[in-house]
């Protein structure tokens, strides 16, 4: 069953960030500059922080420290949970994620951004396929352990959130792998507190739960 979920996830990851190459092999200079929805972020940047991912794992993590801490792995909902509380990692790194993203756009080349997604995203998708849906490792920064099916979630979720930026920003219509909507709604819904979810998409209550994530 996990296993099952793990392959369906690494599909629809595999799809989403082809449908990054493709979109970045097709931009002109202008609509690499074009201003997105996200603060202070162009086009090259959105594409310099979300091309990070498969970048990074694209390589096998560097062996486990000694002292790595013990501890349960955590659900993606929960890490998101944690992160996105008043004080949590998505509000006080938040000026760091975004001054990297800018520094990243301006040290690389658009052709080296969208060899991410051509190159290291198949090389990752590839090395993925070959490792344990339950093997457990630290989410950056923090260092929180999470199994590689749930953490998957969360780059799906990344992955397919900034596309649809780059797409409204770009005055595209929405073309995201029905596969990675499907699971980043999932996701998110399972963020928000559920009574106030179901009455406000039932329309009984005005209150909206949203957003659940910066």
């Amino acid at each position: 069953m996990v296993g099952d979920v793990y392959r369906r996830r690494l599909d629809a990851l595999e799809q989403t960030w082809q449908a990054w190459a493709e979109l970045g092999r097709g931009l002109t200079e202008q609509q690499w500059s074009t201003p997105t929805r996200c603060p202070g972020w162009d086009v090259a940047c959105v594409y310099a922080h979300v091309s990070m991912f498969p970048l990074e794992m694209s390589v096998p993590p560097p062996p486990a420290p000694v002292d790595q801490p013990v501890g349960l792995p955590v659900t993606a909902v929960q890490l998101l949970g944690q992160y996105n509380t008043p004080t949590g990692v998505a509000t006080t790194m938040a000026p760091t994620i975004a001054d990297n993203a800018v520094i990243e756009a301006a040290q690389h080349s658009r052709a080296q951004l969208v060899q991410r997604f051509t190159v290291h995203g198949p090389r990752a998708i590839q090395r993925l396929r070959t490792t344990a849906a339950t093997t457990v490792g630290p989410w950056p920064p923090s260092g929180v352990l999470i199994t590689l099916v749930e953490a998957l979630r969360i780059v799906l979720l990344e992955a397919t959130v900034h596309l649809l930026d780059l797409q409204r920003a770009l005055g595209h219509s929405p073309a995201v792998p029905v596969a990675a909507l499907r699971d980043t709604a999932q996701l998110l819904a399972e963020l928000a507190p559920a009574v106030e979810l179901i009455e406000a998409a039932t329309g009984r209550s005005r209150h909206c739960p949203f957003p659940v994530l910066r």
